[in-house]
């Protein structure tokens, strides 16, 4: 017998974050997901952040630049979360700051409840095309 699918109405809500990432290193799709993996069960233990149901949407490489002979890398992210678990991630994101000995800086852009229209309102679209 197939399985089906469920109705819109019983499934999970999510919602976006869009995030602004500038790193010492480049950093893959996987690596970002293991980086808030980390930083939410490092803050609020494994029992709360399983419900965070994370996940990496896209990840932008927007520049890449130096300052003082020292290669950074700016990406753009949308991350997909939980609908009523945006702050709870946000906070999480904001203690990571060091990864494998290099500096990282996360910041929220917005928060937006499909990834098209996250990525127009806070993405400049000329860039990742």
């Amino acid at each position: 017998m197939k399985l089906k699918v469920l109705p819109p109405t019983l499934r999970k809500n999510h919602h976006y974050l869009i995030l602004d990432v500038k790193s010492e290193v480049e950093i893959s799709k996987e690596d970002m997901l293991v980086y808030c993996w980390d930083a939410c069960i490092r803050y609020w233990g494994e029992n709360h952040s399983s419900n965070f149901d994370l996940w990496v949407m896209r990840h932008y490489l927007i520049e890449e630049s130096t300052h003082n002979n020292e290669a950074i890398f700016n990406y753009k992210t949308v991350l997909r979360c939980g609908r009523s678990y945006e702050n709870d991630l946000r906070v999480a994101l904001s203690t990571l700051t060091r990864q494998n000995k290099k500096r990282i800086a996360i910041n929220t852009i917005g928060v937006s409840g499909t990834v098209k229209s996250g990525i127009s309102k806070f993405i400049d679209e000329d860039i990742i095309q």
